[in-house]
């Protein structure tokens, strides 16, 4: 099996992406179970469900940008009042099959695969977005694109997963 070292743009997305995807596993590194699925905070966020959702949103980007846009959702009528923002988010939802190192081997599973399409694929294929009320009405997003976001998603949400780690222990992972 032959390896190809990724030069250029393609390195310096996986890199980043990379970078923030170990900021985040790194505010679960030596925490329990019951930890990683405590509320430290007012918000319903835990260190488990942030794992999930994260490897869960950064799939679904993947599949949108390689030719499945469906995987966002579309489809959905917006206007009849389908999405509701105050109802719970099931992408934050923990079953009990999600324990931390379920959730941990997955995001694994998540990363190659992305790392994967970062490495072979045209990250000018673009694919339109669904219509929705939070996107940007006939907005089209090359993989690109897509990777950025998902760079951007994960890194908020690691700052999050810091803000939630350092109320449980005191431990901070970032800073």
């Amino acid at each position: 099996m032959t390896t190809t070292t990724l030069t250029g743009e393609r390195a310096d997305l996986l890199q980043s992406l990379r970078r923030h995807r170990g900021f985040l596993r790194q505010t679960v590194a030596g925490l329990s179970e019951e930890q990683a699925r405590s509320r430290s905070t007012v918000s319903a966020l835990t260190l488990a469900a942030l794992i999930k959702h994260v490897a869960d949103t950064e799939e679904q980007w993947i599949a949108f940008a390689t030719g499945a846009p469906e995987a966002m959702g579309g489809g959905e009528d917006w206007s009849e009042g389908e999405w509701d923002p105050d109802a719970p988010d099931p992408r934050f939802v923990l079953s009990d099959e999600d324990t931390l190192p379920a959730l941990l081997a997955r995001y694994d599973e998540v990363a190659a695969a992305t790392d994967a399409v970062v490495g072979t694929s045209d990250l000018d294929h673009a694919t339109p977005l669904p219509e929705a009320p939070w996107f940007e009405p006939g907005a089209v997003w090359t993989l690109r694109r897509t990777l950025l976001h998902i760079i951007a998603e994960t890194s908020q949400h690691a700052g999050h997963a810091d803000i939630i780690r350092e109320a449980i222990d005191g431990a901070k992972t970032m800073g």
